[in-house]
């Protein structure tokens, strides 16, 4: 019966499209579409079709639908703020270029489609229905594929069967034909030999670092005659850049917070609406690293099992560890893995389940206990929140007064009698510690204001409103010698110090080179042997081992950067064993790492000339469209 519902769905797909009219793109856009219960894409959709805008462009026979589109913007927010920690706004993703990044992949998909159109290549209807039934967001609670959760979910999404279903065929058919087009490469064994080679030798060497009390007299403290010339000579060091005099006058959410009275029914309902931050289930730290089929998993939980790293597999995959974590996630969230994952008293990695990626590995590396915080324990945080909220809800309402007032002509001084905002002026330049500066829109309103403009309102990001006044341009000014003087006396005493050491340093380099002494003989050294180009050492700046590694045999130098003098001399140089089982297997991941490179870069290739070749058409005023529906 279910083969059956699935393959009727199926039928019905295949039955409307009538070929050869343009087709959606689908391509990798639908493999990662279900996150769409994840990443909560739910109710989001465009009303542009009674406007005639379904689309933001084509490739061949393929359009580019303003929906697509827009997921996948979405889908692109959703990962970079995972990736940094914050929510994304679409304002910021414009500004880091990323809506470029999406449309050029979608153009690429939808150049792989329009190829496998023209050759005809797809898959059947029983290996769309093996997806959908291993698909974790459409199966009910018995683990099998429920057709009203299916539904529900891509009504939810605003999606149709049909249109899913579509996506999903070019998705397995763009695998296949990628898996035609670019699986025979290979990576020259010479060459990832030599790039092991390159990695994996190793040089010891010993260090003195230098310091005040090696010199054998200290420096001559300067007089006021010394200050003053060398201020005069560094004059640029001691000058306030050119900056806009900005006057403004200020209200947050922090300043009227405190005034806000709490009713105790209030803070008992936000309780309830953050209780499943305060009450938190069993949780896991977990990552997931996914593959194209269960015979792919299997080979690498073999690898695994074998000693091989977890890391190495996904440096070879042309992934990070950031691709591939999860965060902390409740059983539930794992599907099949769920219980194994659980079960786990140690870090470790089971597998390979189906998930909604596909067969997977999954590593556990830490667990987090249960977590229930009362609420009389949460009570003095809910009091902070509820009155942040409050203040600025209170604070948005007042905005339209504030755009009246300052449109009929009202100064800043009114601001503070009329609205309690306090007032303040900056010169705003580039680094600046006023603590407005933290905020985006004021950055970006100061930026852009210039003489002559009317005073501005804008909100900023915990709810707070400012008002902007351009006063005058100030050019830049040095400052003053008085004012400047302990700057003055700190930077020259700084430099003198380490003219001094880098001197000496050249006289101890001279003495060892030339036999007359060893750096264990200067004083206290440090040793050490077997670094390989990435080591950490402590206390030891990067330049040094970028030294070491330039250096031939039992040289002798001096390596400086910035205020840190040292003499360095090589001792040994160890190259690689290319023959020792960690050197072959570690050859092995560089070739496949080489491959999977090489791989991509001639699909990126191959995908481009396809798409110059089938035509490429973008609609600006369409794209436009959708980022101003998404501000």
């Amino acid at each position: 019966n279910f083969a059956f519902q699935i393959g009727d769905t199926m039928a019905q797909a295949h039955d409307n499209d009538d070929s050869p009219r343009k087709k959606k793109a689908g391509g990798p856009l639908f493999k990662v579409m279900m996150g769409l219960a994840v990443i909560s894409f739910v109710g989001f959709g465009f009303n542009m079709s009674g406007g005639g805008i379904t689309k933001i462009g084509s490739v061949g026979n393929v359009d580019i639908s303003v929906d697509d589109y827009a997921r996948a913007l979405r889908s692109e927010m959703a990962s970079a703020g995972r990736q940094f920690g914050i929510t994304l706004t679409m304002e910021q993703l414009l500004a880091f270029g990323m809506d470029a990044a999406v449309r050029q992949k979608m153009v690429s998909s939808a150049a792989i489609d329009s190829e496998t159109n023209r050759l005809g290549l797809s898959v059947g209807d029983k290996r769309v229905a093996l997806e959908l039934a291993a698909t974790n967001v459409f199966q009910g609670i018995n683990g099998k594929f429920d057709r009203d959760i299916y539904r529900d979910t891509l009504k939810r999404n605003n999606l149709t069967e049909i249109e899913y279903e579509m996506g999903l065929r070019n998705d397995l058919s763009q695998a296949l034909f990628e898996g035609v087009t670019v699986s025979n490469f290979g990576a020259p064994k010479v060459i990832a030999q030599k790039l092991y080679a390159y990695a994996a030798q190793t040089r010891g060497f010993t260090l003195k670092s230098l310091s005040a009390t090696d010199l054998p007299q200290a420096p001559v403290q300067a007089t006021e005659a010394d200050l003053l010339a060398f201020y005069n000579k560094n004059i640029g060091q001691f000058t306030d850049p050119e900056a806009k005099r900005i006057s403004y006058a200020v209200l947050l959410p922090s300043d009227l917070a405190p005034k806000l009275s709490v009713d105790e029914t209030s803070l008992r309902v936000l309780y309830e609406e953050n209780k499943a931050y305060y009450i938190q289930p069993e949780r896991r730290l977990v990552e997931r690293l996914a593959f194209a089929t269960m015979e792919e998993a299997r080979a690498a939980k073999t690898q695994l099992d074998a000693g091989e790293s977890l890391e190495n597999l996904v440096k070879s995959r042309g992934l990070s560890l950031d691709d591939i974590d999860m965060g902390d996630v409740e059983i539930e969230d794992l599907g099949a893995a769920g219980t194994d994952v659980f079960e786990l008293s140690k870090p470790g990695i089971v597998g390979p389940f189906e998930s909604d990626l596909g067969p997977a590995l999954f590593r556990m590396n830490a667990i987090l206990a249960a977590q229930k915080t009362t609420f009389n324990q949460a009570r003095a945080d809910l009091v902070d929140q509820y009155r942040q909220e409050a203040a600025a809800r209170a604070i948005g309402e007042e905005l339209e007064l504030i755009d009246n007032r300052l449109a009929e002509g009202a100064e800043l001084s009114d601001m503070e009698n009329e609205f309690s905002m306090r007032l303040g002026r900056l010169d705003y330049a580039t680094g600046l510690d006023n603590p407005l500066m933290s905020y985006s829109a004021f950055r970006e309103t100061a930026d852009t204001l210039q003489e002559g403009d009317f005073p501005k309102a804008i909100l900023v990001d915990d709810g707070g409103v400012v008002v902007l006044q351009y006063d005058e341009f100030v050019s830049a000014t040095p400052i003053p010698f008085e004012k400047a003087h302990d700057d003055v006396a700190t930077a020259l005493s700084n430099k003198t110090l380490s003219d001094a050491l880098r001197a000496y340093g050249e006289e101890l380099v001279v003495k060892v080179a030339g036999g007359g002494a060893t750096l264990g003989q200067l004083g206290i050294t440090q040793t050490a042997v077997q670094q390989t180009r990435d080591a950490n050492i402590p206390s030891t700046p990067k330049e040094v081992l970028l030294e070491v590694f330039k250096m031939q045999s039992t040289a002798v130098q001096l390596v400086t950067s910035g205020d840190y003098v040292a003499v360095l001399q090589l001792n040994t140089i160890d190259e690689a064993d290319l023959t020792t089982p960690d050197a072959l297997a570690e050859t092995k991941s560089i070739a496949a790492r080489l491959e999977q490179s090489i791989a991509q870069d001639a699909y990126g290739l191959i995908s481009l000339d396809l798409a110059q070749r089938a035509g490429i058409e973008l609609n600006n005023g369409a794209i436009n469209a959708v980022h101003g529906q998404m501000q």
